[in-house]
């Protein structure tokens, strides 16, 4: 019979593998969610369950058949600690988690969610509407609490709940005497929460996203390119925007 410190290695090896798998799948997919520490750990359970399944699974069809717990356990430990099996239960564990960061990448949870959604009268996603609003968004109109307009590039945006933040570049401002749009001076101007009173996408970056990508490719080549529409930049023109418009 195994030794107690032999037990908690043979149970570590079982449930490590479904930590390593999540670990690497929140790492690689860059997720910025607060995951509650329950939701982690019954997903690390799940899936060194799954993993483990694989291994026994594949053991059995390529070695010998398994026929009870304490011959599971001597497959690893005897005669001697099995490092080769311990390296594979690690890459499979690896292999899952880099699987649950593609799903999260192409939006599966997506995918998904609009299948079961498409005959349903309300929908709902759990990133609306402010981060799916400026997905596509290349150039924005900017209206500050203290009623100023600024154009520019956007470059980055806060997610996932957090605090509001909008980065543009190549920032301007509007000029009420001279009507125009004047450079602020600085590559960047980020506006926080308490900033912003309302955003116009003035310009749509259609850059396929990953999701869009695998789908589109399933039709045809053209779906990868980057189909951006012609439009008159009003820095660049005399037709500026109303700054009165809502």
């Amino acid at each position: 019979m195994a030794s107690l410190p032999g037990n908690a290695i043979f149970y570590g090896v079982l449930i490590a593998p479904g930590f390593v798998a999540v670990m690497t799948a929140v790492s690689l997919a860059a997720i910025e969610d607060d995951i509650k520490q329950f939701v982690l750990l019954v997903w690390s359970l799940v899936s060194s369950l799954l993993i483990d399944a694989l291994f026994i699974g594949a053991y059995q069809i390529f070695v010998e058949p398994i026929t009870s717990f304490s011959q599971f356990q001597g497959i690893l430990f005897d005669p001697a600690f099995r490092i080769g099996y311990i390296l594979v239960i690690f890459a499979v564990s690896l292999f899952v988690g880099v699987m649950y960061a593609a799903a999260i990448l192409i939006d599966l949870p997506g995918i998904l969610r609009g299948i079961i959604q498409a005959k349903m009268q309300v929908s709902y996603s759990r990133r609306q509407p402010w981060e799916n609003y400026l997905k596509h968004a290349d150039q924005v109109m900017v209206k500050t609490s203290d009623d100023q307009l600024y154009i520019g590039d956007v470059s980055g945006w806060s997610r996932s709940n957090r605090q509001k933040e909008l980065r543009i570049t190549d920032p301007h401002r509007y000029n009420e005497k001279e009507q125009e749009f004047e450079p602020v001076g600085g590559p960047e101007q980020l506006f926080l929460n308490d900033d912003i009173k309302r955003i116009t996408v003035l310009k749509t970056d259609q850059i396929l996203s990953i999701r869009e990508r695998v789908w589109g490719g399933m039709v045809a080549f053209g779906s990868w390119l980057d189909p951006r529409e012609s439009w008159i930049d009003p820095r660049d023109s005399g037709n500026q925007p109303d700054p009165d418009t809502e």
